[in-house]
């Protein structure tokens, strides 16, 4: 592998992505909440370029939508399975 391949620390590109951004939103949005943190500052914590992030989440609705499943799937699921919402009215609900 080449140095051009590699990521962050190494790591081959694309490997592990999703789950670098949706650890960094956990952390952010703990922190800051979810208003108050940007897909930048998201990306740059997760060391992923915009361009990653948006193939895997379409925009940060969805993201946020993730962030929550996981947050309490018991409960939540019900919710976000729904597909006669839009994602701000699963987020609502």
């Amino acid at each position: 592998m080449t140095e051009l391949e590699k990521g962050p620390k190494g790591r081959r590109r694309g490997r592990g992505a999703r789950e670098r951004i949706l650890g960094a939103s956990q952390q952010l949005f703990r922190e800051q909440g979810i208003n108050r943190t940007g897909m930048d500052q998201l990306c740059s914590a997760a060391q992923v370029s915009k361009r990653t992030a948006y193939q895997h989440f379409t925009g940060k609705d969805e993201l946020v939508t993730e962030y929550l499943r996981r947050f309490d799937p018991s409960i939540l699921s019900g919710v976000f399975d729904r597909t006669d919402l839009t994602p701000r009215e699963r987020l609502l609900a």
